[in-house]
């Protein structure tokens, strides 16, 4: 089985994407680091959910609360779907 990877989102003041550095976890969790290129600010997590379905779990969405997300981005095995955090 493969391991769930992802990384925080950010944006720069012109609009582009990037993402911080990527953290590799186990097959059913990993820990995101909230860093972000210099210049950057945090806007959303991104994470894999290797074998499973791209819908967030309630430790993802009480995850990203925890740490100011606004948005949350699933990849499961090709199948990508971003969802909005709500406080």
């Amino acid at each position: 089985m493969r391991n769930e990877v992802g990384a925080s989102v950010c944006r720069f003041p012109s609009g582009r994407l990037a993402f911080g550095p990527w953290s590799s976890g186990t097959p059913t969790s990993v820990n995101v680091s909230v860093e972000c290129p210099p210049g950057a600010r945090f806007e959303s997590i991104y994470h894999t959910h290797p074998g499973g379905v791209a819908y967030p779990s309630a430790q993802d969405v009480a995850s990203a609360r925890k740490v100011g997300a606004q948005s949350l981005c699933i990849n499961a095995d090709g199948d990508l779907k971003c969802f909005r955090v709500r406080k």
